[in-house]
């Protein structure tokens, strides 16, 4: 184990370290950003001011032991009005996850951390799209795509909640059966969840979303040639097209204009990110608009993690199956779900105010998505012509 003399302009902090960590991974564990920090090695035995730069990927036991270490901050910050100098805990039985809260109202910064089990993680969920609801669907009949893990459950419990208020409401479930995207077990579960609370639910197999669709080939030979047209790995794109075409033609055959997918918190930044990262401005949220269609986002500011503890043996379910798969996502989405998982994860809740203000700053002023009708296909002013025809030939064959 090692000292090592954390320094910022407003305080000097003593650190123990093991040897075999870096001093990237000391800052890490302290919570403090990696960038912000210089690292300096200073003669223990000698008083002078000479400081000798050393990079923070160093290992610590390769550092002589005459040498002091120090983690210099190269900022003027006073690292004790941002980050917790008091932790208070919050238990429940059995937790799951936890939350975590920031408190600057007192003379120092505090947290809180608050244990989740799957009991306090429904009714957390529940609140929330009892919230939602309440304030942004206004038709009688809401369609509703589930695949069977914890985050359907969840969505459609607090659904069915909202209802028990006294709002007057019909739900109509789907979900999809097509490897390796939805598998066939996912459908069971959701079935099994539908009966429990007595909502209508359709199950399309591949053949039963061929009918459905009114398909001029097979959905697997589609699925091959989007993906010899638009790249191997842009399965993902195809299966959120599917979704989204179905959905708005069982909005039809009910005659209602909304729908609801379970879009969570890091699902809406993956997206948000990616079309900042991009030059473009993002599509509307938590309410999206195709044509008359309204798709309903009751989910958007609750985090990932919240939604799998509401239901965990449902959500481990969900994953084994995805792990069983033979598609592999795409580079790019990879990064774009790190960046959205990790937004969160550098300051409390940052995610959910970057979101909060970036929808402030486009309230009227979202980008409207063009309908081809022809295709069934909505798309952004910036799409590039070339592109829309490849699109429109593609869905010709098929549709």
């Amino acid at each position: 184990m090692r000292k090592i003399k954390v320094r910022s302009s407003s305080e000097e902090r003593i650190v123990i370290a093991f040897e075999k960590m870096t001093l990237e991974s000391v800052l890490l564990i302290e919570h403090l950003p990696t960038n912000l920090f210089q690292g300096y090695l200073a003669d223990i035995n000698i008083f002078n001011d000479h400081l000798i730069p050393i990079p923070l990927n160093t290992i610590i036991q390769e550092i002589s032991l005459d040498k002091e270490i120090i983690l210099q901050c190269i900022r003027n910050i006073d690292f004790r009005n941002v980050l917790p100098q008091r932790i208070d805990y919050e238990k429940v039985k059995n937790p799951v996850t936890i939350l975590r809260s920031f408190n600057f109202s007192g003379e120092e910064c505090a947290e809180k951390i608050y244990e989740i089990n799957d009991i306090s993680a429904q009714k957390l969920v529940s609140e929330k799209v009892v919230e939602f609801m309440g304030s942004q669907s206004t038709a009688n009949k809401v369609i509703v795509g589930i695949s069977g893990g914890g985050d359907s459950n969840a969505l459609v419990k607090s659904l069915k909640a909202f209802s028990d208020k006294g709002v007057s409401k019909e739900y109509i479930c789907f979900t999809l059966v097509f490897e390796p995207f939805w598998p066939k077990g996912a459908a069971k579960r959701a079935e099994d969840l539908c009966k429990e609370y007595n909502i209508k639910h359709h199950i399309y197999d591949e053949s039963g979303m061929e009918n459905f669709l009114e398909m001029k080939g097979k959905m697997k030979n589609f699925l091959e040639e989007f993906k010899k047209v638009f790249g191997i790995n842009t399965h993902n794109f195809f299966a959120t097209y599917i979704i989204s075409k179905i959905a708005r033609k069982i909005c039809s055959l009910y005659k209602t204009n909304e729908y609801c997918l379970g879009f969570n918190r890091e699902d809406i930044l993956a997206e948000l990110l990616f079309s900042l990262m991009n030059g473009r401005k993002p599509l509307a949220y938590p309410v999206r608009t195709f044509g008359d269609i309204k798709l309903l986002m009751p989910l958007w500011v609750l985090p990932k993690k919240i939604l799998d503890a509401c239901y965990p043996k449902y959500s481990r379910s969900n994953y084994r199956e995805r792990e069983q798969g033979d598609e592999k996502t795409t580079r790019q989405r990879s990064l774009i779900f790190y960046l959205g998982h990790a937004v969160d994860d550098i300051y409390d809740n940052f995610g959910l105010s970057l979101m909060s203000g970036i929808q402030k700053l486009f309230t009227n002023s979202w980008p409207n998505l063009r309908s081809i009708e022809e295709a069934d296909l909505y798309v952004l002013p910036d799409a590039e012509p070339e592109k829309i025809e490849a699109v429109k030939t593609l869905l010709a064959k098929y549709f």
